[in-house]
């Protein structure tokens, strides 16, 4: 079982680059559920798979990986930034199907029975409230908020300057706050901006 008070990170990477299935166990345990949740945060309605495939293909960089924890986060997070573009990419180009229409709420609960649900009823309308903000501000604030990343890790996930992604941030945060007062919703972004 992974216990987050002995957790050695530099000790956990190294054993993991060198093939060790359990030090690979514990990454998983630590990055998965905040990057199930990103891809989840940008609307990604197949986030479990995109984030199996990002960690297939850090498998495949590990060994070559030279760096600390959150470069390593920052590593898997860019995979699977990229493998949820080509996703998109690859959905758009492909001609329409029909297809039989499952209930997600059910299918996750059949998954994921009880606490070990990674979406509940708040982070859903959390997501929902994401949805309806401009995508790039979405993404920034669910890494800052959601995934507790710096300015500057999401500077390198995205591709963007710190600046930026602080504007980013700020007005993803401005536009939340006018989203949840459509709800009658106390403000949102006086809690959570905080600079990094």
């Amino acid at each position: 079982m992974f216990n987050r008070l002995t957790f050695d990170p530099v000790e956990t990477i190294s054993k993991a680059k060198a093939g060790d299935k359990d030090a690979l166990s514990r990454l998983w345990s630590l990055l998965n559920p905040g990057l199930v949740r990103y891809l989840s945060s940008l609307g990604c309605k197949f986030a479990e798979d995109i984030a199996s495939e990002s960690w297939i293909s850090l498998a495949n960089v590990l060994p070559r990986f030279q760096g600390e924890l959150t470069s390593l986060q920052g590593l898997l997070f860019q995979i699977a930034r990229a493998r949820l573009y080509d996703q998109l990419r690859k959905d758009y180009r492909r001609p329409k199907q029909t297809l039989t229409v499952v209930d997600e709420n059910t299918v996750r609960e059949q998954l994921y029975p009880g606490p070990e649900s990674i979406l509940d009823e708040s982070s859903s309308r959390t997501l929902e409230w994401l949805s309806q903000i401009p995508t790039s501000q979405a993404e920034v604030v669910s890494l800052r908020v959601i995934v507790g990343m710096s300015h500057f890790e999401i500077s390198q996930i995205i591709g963007k300057s710190q600046g930026a992604v602080r504007i980013l941030f700020f007005r993803g945060l401005e536009n939340l706050e006018k989203v949840i007062n459509g709800e009658k919703k106390p403000k949102l972004h006086k809690k959570f901006f905080t600079s990094a």
